[in-house]
């Protein structure tokens, strides 16, 4: 009798936390203008395809320093230059074909080649933002990577969806071939001034095209990576 006295007890108590941990999410739920927990998934799907990926702005901490290094640069068209390069690697993935590209690029686009295995198509590609997200300047090398918020349609199998994405680009400036860590820094990247490959930065000219190789990358800065995150 007293076993079942106890259950009944329990129970009891069990109904009475349910409704008092109910009835608080539901004032909780209020308090944001929800009437329900499917509710809150329905916004945080919204949310995830309309407000852009948020980015960390570093410009006002490295423009200054990258200023005095380089006093000529115009970062807000290496910002556009970085952009460029964004699109034209979506443009790849659509289009299959990454023969134009080489290194770090050529694989980030051969990798979401076959990640999407199917078709995709990217409508209404549209770039939020890019910021300065970190700067480097070692080891005969100067580093600006770049942060980018960009946004699209995907149409994948004959289904759409809105994507909000962003993107890491690392563009490098050569100051001095002789201290360049050619296994970990420069692999792969390309000619400025044909874009075909240069496997060796200790290369004294351009395979293809001629150009003297450390007067092209002691006066340009050129992109060198991409990665999503």
């Amino acid at each position: 009798m007293l076993f079942l006295i106890g259950v009944i007890i329990f129970i009891l108590f069990i109904i009475i936390v349910y409704f008092f941990i109910k009835s608080k999410i539901k004032k909780s739920l209020e308090q944001f203008g929800f009437n329900n927990i499917n509710e809150i998934i329905s916004y945080a799907k919204l949310e995830d395809q309309e407000v852009p990926k948020s980015l960390a702005s570093m410009d006002r901490l490295y423009l200054e320093q990258i200023k005095r290094d380089f006093p000529q640069i115009n970062i807000n068209l290496l910002k556009r230059q970085s952009e460029k390069v964004i699109c034209d690697c979506f443009k790849a993935i659509e289009e299959k074909d990454s023969n134009s590209f080489f290194g770090k690029i050529k694989l980030f686009i051969d990798n979401n080649i076959n990640d999407y295995q199917d078709s995709v198509l990217f409508k209404n590609f549209k770039i939020h933002n890019t910021v300065v997200s970190k700067y480097e300047n070692s080891n005969g090398i100067a580093t600006i990577y770049f942060s980018s918020s960009f946004e699209y349609i995907l149409l994948k199998n004959g289904e759409s969806k809105k994507i909000q994405d962003r993107v890491k680009t690392e563009f490098i400036y050569v100051i001095d071939i002789s201290k360049v860590d050619l296994e970990k820094k420069v692999l792969g990247i390309n000619c400025p001034n044909c874009g075909s490959p240069i496997t060796s930065l200790g290369l004294k000219k351009c395979s293809y095209c001629g150009s003297i190789i450390k007067e092209l990358f002691s006066k340009i800065f050129t992109c060198n990576d991409i990665v999503r995150y």
